[in-house]
């Protein structure tokens, strides 16, 4: 074959490959709601920035099969290759529904391990955009034990860069798991299901009938079980989360994050604050208007919003630096600790330890939650879990207490001596080993019992123990540093991520790296 005739059959491939499944097949991904795999990373990448590896793979052909080896699988059904987003450089993995439903194929296979060796030596973020069925049979059956390898090297991945997986479509098997290893993960409502088989197996192996949603939907895995962090109502919002999750990161373990420039005063000083908190201590109030009254304007962004939502994580910048905020939710069980929120906060711990983003914690926390449903699930566990994380954790972290912190759930949410920057109270702070009525009746209970009039004996043994208490006689002891009108909340938390930030001016790379565990 002559160099033009080999040029021809070059863009004869290159031409095959781009029309993926066919116009039949790609109308009826249309006709599902759903975009291509290349319209999606067309979506995500800045223009002409895309560089495909592996364009010209196609299917392996296993003995026995029907298959001949003339037929073509374009891209074997996922497409890879390296862009950028906002100028930073990723790698991207799109699964292509459109060719044998995105199954995972021998190539297939191949060729995903090969751009998570890249983003692994390359030190690159990696978007995974899942929308395939699972094993492709026909080249799976028989294939012996099955390999471990890929998922070695996306965890030895988590940690050094960021994982990102938007699951658009169905992501069963292999692909599932690939998914539920991500750092981040988002689910489009509607079409997105992420499950270990889909709806035929199960039916199969256990006799149910069920959809794809009710398997493992967004409802299921953003609401109940927490695998998936964040849904989407469309792909294009999917892949704008996918951007803004990962403009608050650097590109790698060994980077800092990028100071992003900010016009929101530094010492603005929000006066809704001042009224936000009721007077009695028993009534709730919306923690995000306090984050969105400190945060820069317009920066907060929340992880995990419709799991576990007694406690509220998320992203922000403080004067133009990437933060992650951990607060309790009062409106939610009174933002006690369960193991759904500890292990939903040990997870952010990780991650913002990982990447080098400072935390704050904003605790009103009556303590960890108490009762038999409570110690069935783990809660003592989940919650030392999080105080692990803590522990190993070397970004700066400060702590507001601004109402209640009491007990262990206080210890979870950064308590006193755990190695913060500053520790700073608002006027309205509560806090103990015990709340005082507790206190009080464990102290006193025969005293209690045998008085003319126990309550009265209660409520001044109460306001004796509350002399003891708040913020003013812990700052009188240095157990916290100061006590700080709610106003200065901002301010006070910009100066002092200034102050731990100074570090990052030194040459030298991050020492500490670890993974992010799911």
């Amino acid at each position: 074959m002559g160099m033009a005739e080999a040029i021809e059959e070059l863009r004869a491939r290159r031409a095959r490959a781009l029309a993926m499944g066919g116009d039949d097949k790609i109308r009826r991904q249309r006709d599902r709601g759903k975009g291509t795999a290349r319209e999606r990373i067309a979506m995500l990448l800045d223009a002409e920035s895309f560089l495909e590896y592996g364009q010209l793979a196609s299917h392996a052909s296993p003995i026995g099969y029907a298959q001949t080896v003339d037929e073509v699988t374009p891209a074997d059904g996922v497409i890879i290759g390296t862009g950028t987003i906002d100028g930073r450089p990723v790698c991207v993995a799109a699964e292509d529904f459109t060719v044998h439903g995105g199954t995972y194929g021998l190539h297939h296979g191949r060729k995903k391990h090969r751009i998570a060796d890249i983003a692994l030596r390359e030190r690159m973020p990696i978007i995974w955009l899942q929308d395939g069925a699972g094993a492709r049979a026909q080249e799976m059956v028989g294939e012996g034990l099955p390999e471990a390898s890929h998922l070695i090297t996306l965890a030895r991945l988590s940690g050094i860069a960021p994982q990102v997986a938007i699951v658009m479509g169905p992501s069963a098997g292999d692909s599932a798991l690939l998914s539920s290893l991500a750092e981040f993960i988002i689910m489009v409502e509607g079409t997105a299901m992420l499950a270990a088989a889909g709806p035929p197996v199960v039916k199969s192996a256990t006799g149910q009938s069920v959809t794809p949603e009710e398997l493992g939907g967004a409802g299921v895995h953003c609401r109940i079980s927490g695998v998936a962090d964040n849904a989407a109502a469309t792909e294009e919002a999917a892949i704008a989360m996918a951007q803004r999750f990962l403009s608050y990161f650097p590109r790698n373990a060994y980077e800092y994050p990028e100071r992003a420039a900010c016009d929101d005063p530094a010492d603005r000083m929000d006066e809704r604050l001042v009224s936000l908190i009721p007077e009695n201590p028993r009534l709730p109030y919306d923690v995000k208007e306090l984050i969105n009254s400190i945060v820069d304007r317009d920066s907060f962004f929340e992880i995990k919003p419709d799991f576990a939502r007694m406690i509220v994580t998320g992203l922000a910048r403080l004067g133009g630096h990437s933060v992650g905020i951990i607060a309790n939710q009062p409106m939610v069980s009174a933002g006690a600790i369960t193991a759904q929120a500890a292990n939903k906060a040990r997870h952010f711990v990780d991650l913002c330890s990982a990447y080098h983003i400072p935390i704050v914690f904003l605790q009103d926390v009556p303590g960890v939650m108490p009762g038999p449903k409570a110690e069935q699930e783990g809660t003592l566990r989940a919650g030392l879990a999080l105080s692990y994380a803590i522990a190993w954790s070397a970004v700066p972290r400060i702590t507001v207490v601004i109402r209640k912190a009491f007990g262990f759930g206080a210890v979870a949410m950064g308590g006193a001596e755990a190695e913060q920057a500053m520790i700073l109270a608002w006027p309205t702070a509560d806090f103990g080993s015990l709340p005082p009525g507790g206190s009080v009746l464990a102290a006193h209970a025969k005293e209690i019992e045998a008085a003319d009039d126990p309550q009265a004996l209660i409520r001044d043994l109460t306001a004796n123990y509350a002399r003891c208490a708040g913020p003013f006689h812990a700052a009188s002891k240095l157990n916290i540093d100061d006590v700080i009108d709610p106003r200065e909340t901002r301010p006070r938390l910009i100066r002092v991520l200034d102050q731990t930030l100074a570090r990052r001016t030194a040459p030298a790379q991050p020492a500490l790296r670890h993974g992010v565990m799911p």
